[in-house]
């Protein structure tokens, strides 16, 4: 079996009911990154967390199912991690960390601490961040909005969920979501496509997907910009499902999703939690994840250098250290092993090796989440000077 970082098909794995049971972006210039979202940007209605030009604020979804709020002075390195949903009983730390510009990215480091790259052209935060003892991999967000409405449309996402306690019964899952014109609701496609109707509709003849639909409300908490997810559990009642946060990049919106709730339908004493990721869906060029991109876990780091479709990847924990695949835009891999047209993904194997193709979204110029095989989750990279 080959050695990588990341790897099982979209649709073979056993997909559980979550809570009842643009154009592509290519390998853009740094100047047309900057562009296109900074016109996203302007369609969406977003605004900074921090109204101080001195004060740079993220919410961050963290690995682990919780909800960080990221505050750094820029002159000075001071910083303060506020947990703004814990599933831990964090409480909020403050430091000074050493802050370094290089070209269009922020970097921001503290020994045991911090490990962050910020991408200025979109403003998107990824890495690793230690708060009392937890430590989790990262993505974060200066924005917010007022109303879920402005997020309307259709999403492809990809998720990852597990037992807080030790971290058993990991859960693979991706497919599209639907956010309603009036922001009130998100419907969940697992496994498969959401058609022009807003129904949930089959990709693979092989795998049956699974509809699932939760609420949106607006976290008035004055620490917050984010919103609150919930959904209706089977005693009917409505069960806290997660938070979300709003990005922003050149492939369109971004969703940055926290993920909390008691098993998988909102009820009983397993408490799951995890993390998923979204972007509106688009067609993407055959370069959209071109460059130098770091994949940061709590256990340790990868880096993949993609040109077109070859994707070197290297990782000092597997032997050997470095190996080539290959990705195929724009599609999925069946149950079959063979590949499905779906507008927004794409694929990574071993050349010859069908069965080790692994799912890849790409999120923005700036950051993308990625298959991890050997624990059934997901990485977040971020790109690289």
């Amino acid at each position: 079996m080959s050695k990588r970082i990341f790897s099982f098909p979209l649709l073979s794995v056993s997909v559980a009911i979550l809570i009842a049971c643009g154009g592509g972006g290519g390998n853009s210039s740094t100047q047309d990154v900057s562009k296109v979202a900074n016109a996203n940007l302007a369609a969406l209605g977003a605004s900074t967390i921090s109204n101080d030009a001195n004060v740079e604020s993220f919410d961050v979804v963290a690995s682990i199912g919780d909800t960080w709020r990221f505050v750094v002075n820029k002159a000075t390195g001071a910083y303060t991690v506020t947990p703004n949903n814990s599933q831990y009983s964090l409480t909020a730390e403050t430091g000074t960390l050493t802050r370094t510009v290089s070209g269009n990215f922020v970097s921001y480091t503290l020994a045991n601490k911090l490990s962050l790259t910020m991408d200025s052209r979109t403003s998107t935060l990824s890495g690793l961040m230690t708060v009392g003892a937890q430590t989790a991999s990262v993505a974060g967000t200066p924005y917010q909005v007022a109303s879920a409405s402005a997020l309307a449309g259709k999403y492809n996402f990809m998720g990852t969920t597990r037992d807080k306690v030790g971290g058993a019964n990991a859960e693979f899952f991706a497919g599209q979501l639907l956010v309603a014109a009036n922001g009130t609701t998100v419907k969940l496609c697992l496994g498969g496509q959401i058609d022009d109707n807003g129904n949930c509709v089959q990709v693979d003849p092989a795998k049956t997907p699974e509809p699932a639909s939760l609420n949106i409300l607006k976290n008035n908490n004055p620490n917050g910009g984010f919103f609150k997810l919930s959904g209706l559990g089977p005693d009917n009642v409505q069960h806290d499902w997660g938070n979300l946060m709003v990005g922003n990049g050149d492939l369109g919106t971004t969703l940055l999703i926290d993920r909390f709730g008691y098993n998988n339908n909102g009820v009983g004493s397993t408490l799951r939690v995890g993390s998923f990721y979204a972007v509106k869906v688009q067609t993407l060029a055959s370069n959209a994840f071109n460059g130098s991109w770091s994949c940061k876990t709590p256990s340790g780091t990868a880096t993949l250098d993609v040109d077109g479709t070859r994707n070197t990847i290297t990782n000092p924990d597997e032997t050997p250290s470095t190996w080539i695949e290959y990705l195929s835009y724009n599609n999925v891999n069946s149950v079959a092993n063979t590949k499905i047209p779906f507008p927004g993904f794409a694929t990574s194997e071993v050349q010859g090796e069908a069965s080790s193709a692994v799912l890849v979204l790409p999120l923005s110029s700036s950051l993308a989440a990625v298959e991890l095989q050997s624990i059934n989750g997901v990485v977040v990279c971020g790109k690289q000077p």
